[in-house]
């Protein structure tokens, strides 16, 4: 069962870690660098956070543990930034009945987990609604991605075991970088460039056991992992692959 540790805080003071080099290729200023460098993300000491876990437990792994080897242009984390900045907006432009950027802890089979909810509005002494924002492509929210309905279902237990509370609503905002009205009425393409997206609610049980599951799997990849035994790797969804085609050729025929 989800145990809650009836923890939970604010915003964290910028604490600097070890971190991967960033480089500046084009010569942007310095003050990009070094914001991408003083990055104050933390997952409070717990064991996994929510978005470590929808990720490959293999990728995980060895992210974390060669982090500091890692060398990354800074136009490569460039929307990331841009992300830190869009919570402090969240900030600025919340009611009272808002909570912001509160990250929550809670037990799953003896491992800590994470998660840092940008907004919950509060409905009432028991219910709250959710809402994550995301800097994403115009192609993403035409095809909204499996990994957002699974985090925002971790956020979920998250309430649920820290606070006691139910959610009502989960929801993801989509800030649409790459919009263009010029493509608007083409099918299935947004008509504005900011989304609220309704996310599918799991059922509490449903939401357990696959942060369970999710927990096991990343646990064994880190053990397998640590003694050098053989791990398998990722899946074919973690690596993205599309399902095999076949090329026909006739008599030679340079063309399929």
């Amino acid at each position: 069962m989800a145990q809650p540790l009836c923890k939970s805080f604010g915003v964290p003071t910028i604490t600097l870690v070890p971190t991967m080099k960033i480089k500046n290729k084009w010569n942007l200023p310095d003050t990009l660098v070094n914001l991408a460098e003083r990055d104050p993300y933390s997952k409070g000491g717990a064991d996994f956070s929510v978005t470590q876990l929808i990720d490959s437990p293999k990728i995980s792994y060895l992210q974390e543990k060669h982090d500091h080897e890692i060398e990354v242009d800074i136009t490569q984390s460039f929307w990331s930034l841009v992300g830190r900045a869009m919570h402090n907006v969240c900030e600025g432009g919340a009611e009272d009945h808002h909570i912001i950027e509160e990250r929550m802890f809670m037990l799953i089979d003896g491992k800590t987990v994470s998660g840092a909810i940008d907004v919950q509005e509060v409905l009432d002494d028991k219910h709250v609604n959710i809402y994550d924002y995301k800097f994403t492509s115009a192609w993403a929210v035409q095809r909204v991605k499996e990994d957002w309905e699974r985090q925002l279902n971790m956020y979920a237990q998250l309430v649920r075991s820290c606070k006691g509370m139910e959610v009502n609503k989960l929801f993801i905002v989509a800030i649409i970088r790459d919009w263009n009205r010029h493509k608007v009425g083409m099918k299935g393409y947004p008509p504005a460039p900011v989304q609220v997206i309704p996310i599918v609610k799991w059922p509490a049980r449903h939401t357990i056991q696959y942060i369970r599951e999710r927990v096991d799997a990343h646990t064994t990849a880190r053990s397998l992992l640590l003694s050098g035994d053989h791990y398998a790797g990722c899946s074919d969804e973690e690596r993205w692959k599309r399902n095999d085609v076949h090329a026909i050729h006739i008599n030679g025929s340079k063309r399929a």
